[in-house]
C-alpha cells in the first residue's frame, strides 16, 4: 500500500498549524485575562473616585488613573505581537548602529540593577 506524499505533507502542515494556533490562542487568552484585570481595576478605582468629593485632588487623580488603566486594557487587547516583531526587525535593519547602542545601554542598566541586589 503506497502513501501519497501530498497527503503526508498536508498532515504535517495541519499539525504544525494546530501547534502554532495553540500558542497564539494561549497568548490571546493571556492578553484577554490581563486586559480584563486592568479593566476591573479601572472600574474599582473609578467607583472609589466617584464616591469621593468630585473636586478633590484624590478624586481627580483616581479618575485619571482609571482612564489610563482602561486605555491600557484596550491597548493590550489590540496589541499584535507579530506586527510589533516586524516593526522592530525593520527598525533594526534601517538603523543597526542605533539599535546596538540602545541594546547596549539597556544591557548596562539591567546589569547595574542586578549587580546591586
Amino acid at each position: 500500500m503506497e502513501v501519497n506524499s501530498k497527503t503526508v505533507d498536508k498532515a504535517e502542515e495541519t499539525t504544525a498549524e494546530s501547534k502554532g494556533s495553540g500558542k497564539s490562542t494561549r497568548f490571546e487568552n493571556i492578553k484577554n485575562i490581563i486586559a480584563d484585570k486592568l479593566h476591573n481595576v479601572a472600574d474599582v478605582i473609578g467607583e472609589k473616585a466617584a464616591d469621593m468629593d468630585g473636586q478633590s485632588g484624590a478624586a481627580q487623580c483616581g479618575k485619571q488613573a482609571s482612564e489610563w488603566l482602561d486605555h491600557s486594557a484596550e491597548y493590550i487587547r489590540q496589541f499584535d505581537c507579530k506586527q510589533a516583531d516586524a516593526d522592530v526587525r525593520e527598525y533594526v535593519r534601517q538603523s543597526p548602529g542605533r539599535s546596538l547602542l540602545i541594546a547596549g545601554t539597556v544591557g548596562l542598566i539591567i546589569g547595574a540593577i542586578f549587580r546591586r541586589r
